[in-house]
């Protein structure tokens, strides 16, 4: 069978569990989107609590593209399984697909929306591995900054995160955003930035940009915020 080709980075999640490893990578497909591939492999190979080096293997096989593989686990012994894994694969493929220390399900969450954001495998390892704490970035002027309260279900979170980063990245202006119960401005082209806020529905959300285009970068990001980040309501659902 033919893979389907792909221009995002892939994961694979491994857990001593089946239940953690598939709802994981459940979660990282409704945040991210299906444009990231992204497989499951949990348990031993009679399906009970472990790891099983040939399915892991299997699914390196399965999802490897050229844009490399960030395989992040659970335990200590699944590392162990991850790095025989991939020394069953060819030398060129081994190269590609990176291990990641990462915590599981909110590396992997991050981890998916770099690479759906189109993020390199550098890009997507480093946002699974760091906290997403907030970086100060200070506004160079308290004028001009507007504001939008956040409608969307699951807040600036995830899948919609992706989108707002998106769109910001393509105002050649600085674009600061924050919480407006909050005093630190973050990059609102820096999708880890931008989660580390953690803003949720009801929120308000402040808005301030420098540069040629900066009026037309805010009415159009407030507009995007105000119209659910551009999903329809059967995506939101």
């Amino acid at each position: 069978m033919t893979k389907p080709t792909t221009d995002k980075v892939a994961i694979v999640i491994i857990s001593h569990s089946p239940d953690v490893a598939s709802g994981t990578a459940e979660m990282v497909r409704k945040m991210s989107g299906q444009s990231v591939p992204v497989v499951s492999v949990g348990g031993d190979f009679e399906g009970g609590l472990g790891t099983d080096v040939e399915a892991i293997h299997r699914a390196y096989e399965e999802v490897f593209c050229d844009q490399g593989v960030l395989v992040i686990y659970d335990l200590g012994s699944a590392e162990m399984s991850a790095e025989t894994a991939r020394e069953l694969l060819d030398p060129e493929k081994q190269e590609k697909v990176i291990i990641s220390h990462a915590p599981l399900v909110e590396g992997a969450v991050l981890a998916g929306a770099v690479s759906a954001s189109g993020g390199t495998l550098d890009e997507v390892k480093s946002a699974a591995e760091k906290k997403a704490d907030a970086e100060e970035i200070l506004p160079t002027s308290e004028d001009c900054i507007q504001s939008v309260k956040i409608h969307h279900k699951i807040g600036l979170h995830a899948r919609p995160a992706v989108r707002f980063t998106e769109m910001a990245k393509g105002f050649e202006a600085e674009i600061r955003i924050k919480l407006e119960n909050q005093s630190k401005w973050v990059d609102a082209k820096s999708i880890v930035r931008v989660m580390s806020l953690k803003a949720r529905k009801g929120q308000v959300l402040n808005l301030q940009a420098e540069g040629p285009d900066a009026d037309e970068a805010i009415t159009t990001l407030i507009d995007f915020v105000e119209n659910q980040f551009g999903e329809k309501q059967n995506e939101i659902e």
